[in-house]
């Protein structure tokens, strides 16, 4: 953000690629830098997402309401801008008459917007971030038919490259696809600026962690609680808090007046993650229910195999499925960010997005 350069930041969901962008944020704005962060999935098409960031960077650079108006026609002025001001909050408004129409399409206005605040950057000498979470989302809100997500990244690239008083942070989730889109020679964003992977936190460091959370409920840590919780997990930070937080309340909650709390042992850890994962049985069922008899049978094939070769000639044989029926079901759950691909040490592994939804068809489906 600092220093005007580009970063990829890929991780699977729930690994606290959002907490980890805040606290580069916060620090990016002590050092004096104006930061514009979107989720990308918050909004309903580029056309609004480009109107946002606009009034964002004008209200960022304005010295008060009464100058938004300047700096408007200073930074987009030749987008045709219309500022509305509203009377209670004073808060700005711009909207881009004739909308995306007049420039192309919404990836073009969104370079203009963007070529704008590098502009105003580089003459009031102010570092600029602009942080896109979700990033994937313009691609594929802009790519249209076959084909146009690669249209799409040469546009923005075209903006971005030249840009050196702007950070970019590009961060997403559908891992695979920004993996392609990154690495992939001959694609736009190949070798265009810095890649960060988004892994499990390290066990060594979370069970620290863990161990001082229960410490200061006062709660004993038996052998292999902790490892426990890791494991049922899967190391996804976001459900391992879940879980912690859920075995803490038990631990705390059954405790008799004055007695010290429960302590923490592998079997209650066992206990409150099948409560945790049967909690969520109403919306796990909804999942279920609107997915295909084949995609539940690779679900089934998911949950006995671990997620390694399952598009194998030996599970086609025993799911009486083909393997190209079999690869087409998979496919289409990792559309659906039901799985994901793992690959680490050079072993590919197929896992669910959400842990707590495999522990569900372990326990509900495929006992």
């Amino acid at each position: 953000m600092l220093e005007g350069g580009k970063l990829f930041l890929i991780g699977p969901r729930r690994y606290g690629k959002t907490s980890i962008i805040r606290v580069a944020e916060l620090r990016a704005i002590e050092a004096g830098a104006v930061v514009l962060r979107y989720d990308v999935s918050a909004f309903p098409g580029i056309d609004v997402l480009t109107a946002r960031i606009a009034t964002d960077a004008a209200a960022a650079f304005a010295a008060g309401t009464d100058r938004v108006v300047q700096v408007v026609k200073s930074l987009f002025g030749g987008l045709r801008p219309t500022v509305s001001v509203d009377v209670n909050s004073g808060a700005p408004t711009i909207t881009f008459d004739g909308g995306s129409v007049g420039r192309g399409g919404p990836v073009p206005l969104l370079a203009d917007v963007l070529n704008g605040i590098e502009s105003a950057a580089m003459k009031r000498k102010r570092r600029v971030g602009v942080v896109f979470d979700e990033f994937q989302e313009i691609v594929e809100m802009g790519g249209g038919a076959e084909g146009g997500g690669e249209k799409v990244e040469q546009q923005i690239r075209a903006a971005v490259q030249r840009h050196k008083h702007v950070g970019y942070i590009f961060a997403g989730s559908k891992t695979q696809m920004l993996i392609e889109m990154t690495t992939t020679h001959g694609r736009a964003f190949f070798n265009l600026g810095d890649k960060r992977f988004i892994g499990p936190v390290p066990r060594t460091d979370f069970s620290a962690l863990l161990e001082r959370g229960f410490t200061m409920g006062k709660i004993k840590v038996a052998d292999g609680a902790l490892g426990t919780i890791l494991d049922l997990a899967e190391d996804v930070p976001y459900t391992v808090q879940l879980l912690a937080r859920a075995c803490w309340d038990t631990c705390r909650a059954t405790t008799p007046m004055g007695a010290a709390p429960v302590p923490l042992t592998v079997a209650l850890v066992t206990q409150v993650h099948a409560r945790v994962v049967r909690e969520y049985d109403a919306s796990f069922s909804i999942v279920w229910d609107g997915i295909t008899l084949t995609q539940r049978t690779a679900l089934r094939a998911l949950v006995q195999t671990g997620g390694v070769g399952l598009a194998s000639a030996e599970v086609s044989r025993r799911y009486k499925v083909s393997v190209s029926t079999l690869r087409t079901a998979l496919i289409s759950l990792k559309q659906q960010g039901i799985l994901r691909d793992d690959r680490s040490f050079g072993v590919a592994q197929t896992r669910f997005e959400d842990p707590l939804f495999g522990a569900w068809v372990r326990l509900v489906i495929n006992p």
